[in-house]
């Protein structure tokens, strides 16, 4: 089987993941902005690069026969990103959510995932244009 190049699916579940975790950090960020007045609303935040870069998801063993035990961290799938409320002392006489770096965070969300998206479509283009046996 083909593991390089074009049909390297890895790339896709990146990206696939990388939609997903901008699309929900985009819920988050909105959902504090619309609460930047309500009293006692405690703003949150989407952890996910932590545990990408975690030695448990870096150290993964290959295993060669499938009745083998998986050595190591997990795959791409497995790895689900957490809403934490946000450690912060910033108090803006109602409650902790900071509109300044929100709409900060908003901004640099919205570029990722335009980049994520694109590059998807890129990728899927590729692909299609492949199977069409299309040369550019």
């Amino acid at each position: 089987m083909i593991k390089t190049g074009l049909f390297n699916k890895d790339h896709l579940a990146v990206l696939k993941k990388a939609v997903d975790v901008y699309a929900r950090r985009h819920q988050v960020t909105a959902r504090n902005i619309s609460n930047v007045e309500t009293s006692g609303f405690r703003a949150q935040h989407v952890k996910f690069e932590e545990l990408l870069s975690s030695e448990q998801m870096r150290l993964k063993g290959y295993q060669t026969h499938r009745n083998h035990l998986p050595v190591g961290g997990q795959d791409l799938g497995s790895v689900r990103d957490e809403i934490l409320d946000m450690d912060s002392d910033y108090d803006n006489g109602v409650n902790n959510v900071d509109i300044d770096n929100e709409m900060t965070n908003l901004a640099t969300n919205d570029l990722s995932y335009r980049m994520a998206t694109r590059l998807l479509s890129m990728r899927y283009s590729m692909l299609r244009g492949a199977i069409k046996g299309q040369i550019r």
